[in-house]
């Protein structure tokens, strides 16, 4: 089998051939990486942009697509940044990064599947204005309660594990689940010692706490 790698921005091929033809997939992603890094040592030398959101793709000789590498990554390899931003995005717990003034920084996929939520619609927004107390429940408590712990984490500036809680979470169709969670909340301190960002773990308890009610009812 034969492959080929090709230099890609969007729609432009930013190479002017038909690709390079290699013996193995590693050979082809190593001139790859050789090819790329030369032309944009060459785009700096004059002055040109560099094409950020490009892309390396390797394909085979029937043109399926076997590896691809972004040209960022190609340039300047792959930060501890990046890295650890991925470890965060797939980590299978679910974690929501909050500021002081409790905004929303961040959050990774499993947060975003579990609240029914995508990063765009919440990010840079208060917290309690994305998940407000259910209006049907007349009992609700979790903004008071999570309020206390966030607070409770500010001025100890240490962790601070809540009792189980149960705040209920709006669908997309603007209807309510009910939901019970097991929440954490863990100052990160800055080098003055002031928190800088709380990281917001809340493992999802619901099905346990619904199979307990259904065995005492």
């Amino acid at each position: 089998m034969r492959y080929f790698f090709h230099l890609l921005s969007g729609d432009d091929r930013l190479d002017d051939d038909a690709g390079v033809e290699h013996a193995d997939v590693a050979q082809a992603r190593a001139e790859a990486l050789r090819v790329t890094r030369e032309m944009i040592a060459e785009s700096l030398r004059r002055n040109l942009p560099i094409a950020e959101d490009g892309v390396i793709e390797i394909t085979d000789e029937r043109g399926r697509l076997v590896d691809q590498v972004p040209l960022i990554t190609a340039t300047f390899g792959d930060t501890a940044d990046r890295r650890y931003r991925r470890i965060f995005e797939a980590a299978p717990q679910n974690y929501l990064l909050l500021a002081p003034d409790f905004t929303i920084i961040e959050a990774n996929r499993a947060y975003l599947r579990a609240t029914m939520t995508n990063l765009d619609a919440i990010v840079r927004r208060p917290l309690f204005d994305v998940f407000p107390d259910n209006p049907g429940d007349p009992e609700a408590n979790g903004v008071r309660n999570l309020t206390a712990s966030l607070d409770a984490v500010l001025c100890g500036k240490a962790e601070h594990a809540m009792p189980r809680q149960r705040y209920d979470i709006r669908r997309p169709d603007g209807t309510w689940e009910v939901r019970h969670w097991k929440p954490r909340n863990i100052p990160i301190l800055d080098a003055n010692g002031e928190v800088e960002v709380i990281i917001h773990h809340a493992e999802d308890v619901t099905q346990a706490v619904l199979a307990g009610h259904r065995r005492a009812g």
